[in-house]
């Protein structure tokens, strides 16, 4: 698996920010969760145990993502290498969600403003999983903000790090873990067991994006001269290990550090009240501190690309 090219990259890169992640029933990632659901029903009639049925259920997604990506390319180098290039174009901006992200968020918060709550917490309901009905308008804040430094991470800088790393096929496996993880990676009596393999294969592709974005927003917060990076840092190393996620404390706590805002508190999950610590400081997030927090995001995916442009160049 090699990487992908930059110039291949830095196109796929300006289609997701252009158009965002268009909804279509035969999207890449759409056939992940096709292929998730319809594995899900074949394992779960094999007499094994919950753990080893999802097990096999990831094998099975992540063997036939595989194949069918190398098939892909191989059909369209044997037509043409600029179809071959084309096809990677494509499969690179599926596997970025950067434009959706930012979409969503700016939509949210746009019905925020506007006193339109429930309707903001509809659309905000097709970003997170915790419940929306509670929440009042600093919930959906604070909420719309730790899923734009979340996805930061599993939807920019993830994918970019794989495609830097081992080209679309790596990709295309690290968007079926992401995927297989959203759908069935939930500590519900449903899926503890069952989803065990997909939700410590998501934790482990997410361990280096993960603090890789932590360090490019605390470089994107000084270059936007939001906040010092010994500042950021030193809310990252304070309070990314006490989210009840690996990986996601790094981006969330390096997003309050950058803006001096403070994120967590309590939330609901399947009508269950959490208590979840506080990171940051300060006050939870306004509509200012969204707007920078958007701009945040963006810049970080900026410098990502900048720095797999320079790497290319060194190397």
């Amino acid at each position: 698996m090699a990487p992908i090219h930059p110039l291949e990259l830095a196109a796929a890169a300006l289609l997701d920010i252009l158009f965002g992640d268009p909804h279509y029933p035969f999207h890449p990632v759409r056939l992940m969760g096709h292929l998730t659901t319809l594995g899900e029903k074949v394992c779960r009639r094999l007499p094994l145990p919950p753990q080893g049925q999802g097990l096999l259920m990831v094998l099975g997604v992540l063997t036939t993502v595989t194949v069918t990506t190398l098939a892909a390319l191989s059909m369209a180098s044997q037509i043409h290498p600029w179809l071959r290039g084309a096809v990677e174009t494509y499969l690179a901006y599926t596997a970025l969600a950067g434009g959706a992200l930012w979409r969503e968020v700016e939509g949210t918060t746009r019905l925020a403003k506007e006193g339109r709550l429930e309707e903001a917490k509809r659309r905000l309901s097709w970003l997170v999983s915790r419940d929306t009905e509670p929440m009042e308008e600093k919930d959906i804040f604070i909420a719309s903000m730790e899923t734009l430094a979340e996805n930061t991470s599993d939807g920019i800088i993830g994918p970019l790090f794989y495609l830097a790393l081992g080209g679309v096929p790596l990709a295309m496996l690290y968007k079926a873990a992401d995927t297989m993880d959203s759908m069935v990676g939930y500590k519900t009596p449903t899926h503890i067991q069952f989803g065990r393999a997909a939700a410590r294969l998501d934790d482990l592709l997410n361990i280096v994006p993960s603090r890789l974005t932590a360090l490019l927003m605390t470089a994107s917060a000084w270059y936007l001269g939001f906040s010092p990076p010994s500042r950021v840092l030193s809310g990252i190393r304070q309070w990314a290990s006490i989210h009840p996620s690996p990986n996601a404390g790094y981006p969330e706590s390096a997003m309050a550090g950058a803006l001096e805002i403070k994120l967590g508190g309590p939330c609901y999950y399947s009508g269950k009240r959490m208590e979840r610590p506080w990171m940051g400081r300060g006050e939870p997030p306004h509509l200012e501190d969204m707007e920078k927090g958007i701009v945040l995001s963006k810049t970080t995916f900026l410098a990502a690309l900048l720095v797999i442009w320079i790497a290319h160049l060194i190397l």
